[in-house]
């Protein structure tokens, strides 16, 4: 295995000034030694050059990467905030880029490092700024993203938004960090890259046993149960309850589906050491369903319209919540049953393109809450709310007396491709690990 850069331009006398290379240039470069299997690692402006070259490998018809990686960067069909950078004068850019992205103080301090350094970050960011991109189908590639903790230009669950230009799935790794990260963890992120590299030279990441998440991460799974018919069928892996429940549906789709998100939670849970069997869940307080061994594994499940979401974490409890985002027969009543009266506010004062996201992005949260705490039977959603929320930062709730117990909980939302999700953990920093169940995998 070896590790070949790409010097966007030769020497280091970089500047803006210069041609950057296109997307055409690096393919044609890349072909000439992409003799065995490979993939493209790309960072920030890099992923997305990176998913460029995939694309223009596919129109070729030259061999695709076994997997492309991509660190720091929104997905390519989405705005850019960088790119508004490249217009600041040269010490506001400097000083956006030390508060923003993490960079070092010399790029300030030093004027050697400045006068180095500088030219070639305009002519990125001049880069970001012009990029447009073109909808085409997404690449038959495995996805694997990479996110600082704590980059304040881009949360960790942005980067989901990747998912729709994969056929095959998307991962991520969230790692201790700014949008540097890649200069402040390397170690970390080579044994991720490795792990990622030999996983997607097999063929698919082995279904075998998995670590359970460490201190303070989560792990997210989404299964699309209309590509799972393998995880649909397999009703002998359920339970004598749930196969009574699936027989009980009157529509075939609804029982495969039910047999899907029932199988999808139990084969994840025997990755985690966790093996039931056919046995039933022991269940706490309000029905919510645990497991003895491991002791401290907690885990949470949503279903929605054939899309499954499920959250594992090791010794502290967590919720999650996923909606379908689709039109409603009644929204109206929707809101009365969802919302306070101060959401119901904020939401009529919001524009009408985004009240439907912005009510599903609330009742999530509360249902994320909800089943963190145990209380999904006992708490009427309206009780508790999510007002004055600010963009960008976990979710606090605001709750009465005698509900005091849901106010340290903190929502995350994840941006999922036609639909919402919510993860919900009493944490004020986590680290957020994401996987798509496929049948090689789950």
């Amino acid at each position: 295995m070896a590790v070949e850069p790409v010097h966007l331009l030769a020497g280091q006398g970089r500047s803006e000034e210069q041609p950057r290379p296109t997307a055409q240039d690096l393919a044609t470069a890349i072909a000439r030694r992409a003799h065995t299997p490979y993939a493209l690692y790309g960072h920030s402006m890099g992923a997305r050059l990176g998913f460029e070259v995939v694309r223009e490998f596919r129109r070729r018809g030259a061999p695709l990467p076994v997997a492309l990686f991509v660190g720091a960067a929104h997905a390519p069909h989405l705005p850019e905030p960088l790119a508004r950078l490249v217009d600041l004068s040269e010490e506001d850019f400097i000083e956006q880029l030390i508060a923003r992205a993490g960079s070092p103080v010399e790029l300030r301090d030093d004027p050697d490092v400045r006068e180095l350094v500088l030219p070639a970050l305009r002519a990125d960011f001049e880069w970001i700024k012009r990029y447009r991109y073109r909808p085409e189908p997404p690449l038959p590639v495995p996805i694997v993203a990479f996110a600082g903790a704590h980059d304040r230009m881009l949360p960790p669950a942005a980067m989901l938004a990747w998912a729709r230009h994969s056929t095959v799935g998307l991962g991520l790794h969230t790692l201790p960090g700014t949008h540097l990260f890649l200069q402040s963890q390397p170690d970390l992120l080579t044994r991720l890259l490795a792990a990622e590299l030999a996983a997607a030279m097999d063929g698919a990441a082995a279904a075998g046993t998995i670590a359970g998440p460490a201190a303070g991460e989560v792990h997210v799974w989404l299964a699309p149960l209309d590509l799972l018919p393998g995880h649909c069928a397999a009703d002998a892996e359920l339970s004598r309850r749930e196969r009574e429940r699936a027989a009980a549906f009157r529509h075939e789709r609804d029982r495969h589906r039910f047999v899907g998100r029932s199988v999808v939670l139990r084969r994840l849970l025997r990755r985690y050491g966790a093996d039931l069997g056919t046995a039933e869940f022991p269940t706490a307080r309000h029905g919510k369903p645990y497991v003895t061994t491991p002791a401290d594994l907690r885990f949470s499940l949503s279903h929605s319209d054939g899309l499954v979401l499920v959250a594992v974490t090791q010794g502290h409890e967590v919720g999650v919540d996923v909606e379908r985002i689709r039109p409603m027969a009644d929204f109206d009543a929707f809101c009365d049953g969802a919302l306070d009266p101060q959401e119901r506010a904020e939401l009529t004062a919001a524009s009408e393109d985004v009240q439907l996201p912005l009510a599903l992005k609330i009742w999530t949260a509360k249902e994320a809450v909800l089943k963190a705490t145990g209380d999904g039977l006992g708490v009427e959603p309206s009780d508790f709310g999510f007002t004055g929320q600010a963009p960008g930062v976990p979710w606090r709730a605001h709750a009465g007396p005698g509900l005091e117990r849901l106010t340290p909980w903190r929502v995350t939302h994840l941006p999922l491709d036609g639909a919402i999700g919510a993860v919900a953990v009493a944490l004020d920093d986590w680290r957020l690990r994401y996987e798509t169940v496929t049948e090689a995998t789950g």
